[in-house]
């Protein structure tokens, strides 16, 4: 991948706090609303670093504080009952609900005719170097070189800690599109490869193969999950085989 990294979102509030710089926003919580929820849709654990590659001398992936750690949460189901509400509640607090904040680090690049979005495991804001080689090895099989990279960009959700701003599922989902179609306009990719949970999860794909944006889109396991759990290699592998050139 490039060597570029991102200034993550938590610099770059430092930053503007020390200039003095106050952020606008557009979008307001509705008056005495409660705090949003957060919740996690990443499905994995980070994977176990071995102690030379600590040692190592190459830039340390940088990690949220522990002090901040959000515990996980269950994806809202749109088809789940709603919670019996007292007689006294006037239906006018129950509309002030603030919508449930989801959390995800995602990790979107194009790489040859690939478009791929990786969801990173939860306590990382840049992919690992060991994740990074499992996506070249993947894509080596199919084809395609590390030299083929165009593009890179990590997305950390919420984008905000102002609480007044709507950072909710469907904004969510549809930041995450834009930056997709984004990428589709620019580089013209012919699939989508989704790593881990994140994209499902927002869409609800309940399958693991489709069409989105106009590209057919195939549902993998987690690099992370992968690093750790070595079967989960074969599952990804099995969905992969149709997209492995023929031999000439």
């Amino acid at each position: 991948m490039p060597s570029f990294t991102p200034l993550p979102e938590s610099s770059r509030r430092h930053y503007l706090n020390a200039m003095g710089i106050e952020s606008w926003y557009p979008r307001v919580r509705l008056p005495a609303a409660p705090e949003p929820l957060l919740f996690d849709l990443d499905d994995t654990e980070p994977a176990p670093t071995p102690m030379a590659q600590a040692a190592a001398p190459t830039p340390a992936v940088e990690r949220p504080a522990q002090t901040t750690a959000v515990p996980r949460l269950e994806m809202p189901s749109a088809k789940a009952p709603a919670a019996q509400s007292e007689p006294d509640v006037a239906p006018a607090a129950k509309a002030q609900v603030a919508p449930a904040v989801p959390r995800f680090v995602l990790s979107l690049s194009v790489v040859g005719p690939f478009l791929i979005a990786d969801t990173l495991a939860r306590g990382l804001e840049q992919p690992t170097s060991d994740g990074q080689q499992l996506l070249l090895n993947i894509l080596a099989a199919l084809g395609v070189s590390a030299d083929e990279v165009r593009t890179h960009h990590v997305i950390q959700w919420p984008l905000f800690t102002n609480p007044r701003v709507d950072q909710g599922l469907t904004q969510a989902r549809l930041y995450v599109d834009e930056k997709l179609e984004q990428f589709i306009r620019q580089f013209q990719p012919t699939h989508l490869l989704s790593f881990g949970a994140v994209l499902p999860r927002l869409h609800d794909w309940q399958q693991p193969q489709g069409d989105h944006l106009g590209l057919p889109w195939l549902g993998l396991p987690s690099l992370y999950r992968m690093l750790s759990e070595p079967g989960e290699k074969a599952v990804a592998w099995q969905r992969l085989k149709p997209l492995v050139p023929t031999q000439q």
